[in-house]
């Protein structure tokens, strides 16, 4: 049976990856949890299978990563009419970006997020023991 360990800037959680396991919340927890360091899998032997940080897997594991959308705005242009209320008038370009990838278009960028957190979930429950 593999060991998972949620690492947290203040403590760890071990939780057993078997039946039980809820792949879902895990996600959660990295996606939104601001005290969220590290999420790594061992065996039996104490061998790393599995990390979210890649400087521990040193070619020994997986290195997973998962992903969120953020959106970036800028500012093109400002347009002033003293008889608008409001006066002025901002022009903004939107794009999403999803790690380092910039989309133009949010359902693009939502279906790219769900491809690799979905590829991601795919690594966790190879080894999740479901017996």
């Amino acid at each position: 049976m593999n060991i998972g360990v949620i690492t947290y800037k203040r403590y760890d959680e071990r939780i057993l990856l078997n039946w039980n396991f809820n792949l879902l919340e895990l996600l959660n927890i990295i996606l939104t949890d601001k005290d969220f360091v590290r999420f790594e899998i061992f065996n039996r032997n104490s061998n790393l299978l599995l990390s979210t940080h890649y400087p521990d897997v040193e070619q020994k594991g997986v290195f997973i990563q998962v992903v969120k959308i953020e959106k970036e705005k800028e500012v093109t242009g400002i347009t002033y009419d003293a008889f608008r209320t409001p006066s002025t008038i901002q022009r903004i370009k939107v794009r999403w970006d999803v790690n380092g990838t910039k989309f133009r278009i949010k359902k693009r960028a939502l279906e790219y997020v769900y491809w690799q957190n979905r590829r991601a979930g795919l690594q966790i429950e190879g080894f999740v023991d479901r017996r």
